[in-house]
C-alpha cells in the first residue's frame, strides 16, 4: 500500500491552543501556508500578530464578527470572507452574543518572496 496519506491530528500542532476566549486549530500546515479554524467566544478579541506576519484570507463561517485596521472597520456575516495582503496589523473581535467561527488560509510563500 503507498503511503502517501499524512492525517494531520489538531493535538500534534503545537500552534492549535486557546487563549482568553479564542481557540485556534491548525487544520493543515505545510511550507508555503497554514489552515486555521477559530472559534471566538462572545466578547473576545486577538491581533493578526497572533498568526504570524502573513498574508491571510478569512472566511466567517458563524457569527458576525468585526475585522478592525487602524483607520477602517467590516462587520462580517457568515459566508462573507475578507483579504489582507499588507503586513499592517489588523483586531479581529467579536462582540456579538454568540460564538463566531473562522476559516483563516495563511500564505507563508508570499511573505518569504516579498522579503527576498
Amino acid at each position: 500500500m503507498d503511503n502517501d496519506l499524512k492525517i494531520v491530528r489538531r493535538e500534534q500542532s503545537a500552534r492549535s491552543r486557546q487563549h482568553r476566549g479564542v481557540l485556534t486549530q491548525v487544520i493543515f500546515e505545510c511550507d508555503a501556508l497554514e489552515v486555521l479554524r477559530t472559534e471566538m467566544d462572545a466578547g473576545s478579541a486577538f491581533d493578526s500578530l497572533e498568526f504570524g506576519d502573513f498574508s491571510a484570507v478569512h472566511f466567517v463561517i458563524g457569527g458576525t464578527p468585526v475585522f478592525r485596521t487602524q483607520h477602517q472597520s467590516a462587520d462580517l456575516m457568515p459566508g462573507d470572507s475578507i483579504i489582507f495582503n499588507d503586513e499592517r496589523p489588523y483586531t479581529i473581535l467579536n462582540g456579538a452574543p454568540s460564538r463566531s467561527v473562522i476559516l483563516s488560509i495563511l500564505f507563508k510563500t508570499f511573505v518569504t518572496e516579498t522579503r527576498a
